[in-house]
């Protein structure tokens, strides 16, 4: 049920960060989908499982690593991601 529920958000996001949902990347930390699940993380309660299953990400726990790397990195905080990011609800 929460899976219907974080779709709605997911595209949301998708739009504002200007990702195409229907033409990722084909690699699994391709910085779109990165991009995604950092924000997915940011704004819900979304687990690693789902977005490693939606995004097509690889292994759950290699979803945590590419959005702490993209956090590290100080991606989290550009003001492309942030503005988009803060209007989401949930």
């Amino acid at each position: 049920m929460r899976a219907l529920l974080w779709e709605d958000p997911l595209g949301q996001l998708a739009k504002r960060l200007k990702v195409a949902l229907d033409r990722l990347p084909a690699r699994k930390s391709a910085e779109p989908k990165v991009r995604l699940a950092a924000a997915m993380k940011a704004v819900s309660s979304v687990s690693n499982v789902w977005l490693a299953e939606r995004l097509k990400m690889g292994r759950p726990a290699s979803v945590s690593q590419y959005v702490r790397r993209f956090r590290l990195r100080g991606g989290a905080s550009a003001r492309l991601f942030k503005a988009p990011v803060s209007r989401i609800t949930t």
